[in-house]
C-alpha cells in the first residue's frame, strides 16, 4: 500500500488486482470486499489520504476471510504511520 496526504480534503481509494494473480471475477471480489473497510475508516479517520492498495496474491491462495483480515492489518499499519506523523 502506498499513500499521501489528501491535497483537497477528501480521502480517496485505488485498489489493483493484477491479471497474473486471477481472472476478473476474483479481482473484482477483491475490490468488493476490501473497499467498505478502507470506505468506514475514511469516514472516522481525522486526516484524509490518498492510497493506492495493492492485492499481490494468486487467487488460489486467496479467500475471502484472508482477504479481510489482511485489509484489517493494512488499516492497523496505516493509523500507526498517520498517528506517527502528527
Amino acid at each position: 500500500m502506498r499513500w499521501i496526504e489528501s491535497p483537497d480534503g477528501v480521502c480517496r481509494f485505488c485498489f489493483i488486482a493484477k491479471k497474473k494473480n486471477g481472472n476478473a471475477v476474483y479481482r473484482n471480489r477483491c475490490r468488493r470486499v476490501l473497499r467498505p473497510f478502507f470506505f468506514q475508516w475514511a469516514s472516522l479517520s481525522e486526516k484524509p489520504i490518498w492510497a493506492m492498495i495493492s492485492v499481490n496474491v494468486k487467487s488460489s491462495e486467496m479467500n475471502s476471510e484472508v482477504l479481510r483480515s489482511s485489509g484489517e492489518r493494512l488499516l492497523e499499519k496505516l493509523e500507526g504511520r498517520l498517528h506517527d506523523s502528527l
